[in-house]
């Protein structure tokens, strides 16, 4: 019985200290995500696109903090991905138009 009081009182710790890294640092983290994937997708579409450049020249544009994203295209929408998934912004060319970013 005290067995089962003492690993109750581990996880319950384990849970608060889960809790508060995810408020004070992997929130903020998932917000910095969503906004460089949709920046990413936009300015890659906008070169591709518009500076009708090739992809590799366009990743190339970026600074270390962007290029572990996964940038890919799928006919004249870009789909910029963080790593393991965790967000992901897409951007479609219109032509006349210009690139937005989608939904």
């Amino acid at each position: 019985m005290k067995n089962v009081k003492v690993l109750l009182g581990i996880v319950v710790i384990i849970g608060i200290l889960a809790g508060a890294v995810w408020q004070f640092y992997l929130k903020n983290q998932m917000e910095y995500a969503r906004i460089a994937t949709a920046y990413g997708a936009k300015q890659v579409c906008s070169c591709r696109f518009i500076g009708e450049r090739e992809m590799q020249s366009c990743r190339q544009d970026f600074t270390d903090n962007i290029s572990a994203l996964t940038i890919t295209q799928h006919d004249e929408t870009i789909t910029a991905t963080a790593p393991l998934g965790l967000a992901k912004g897409s951007a479609r060319y219109t032509p006349e138009l210009g690139c937005s970013l989608v939904k």
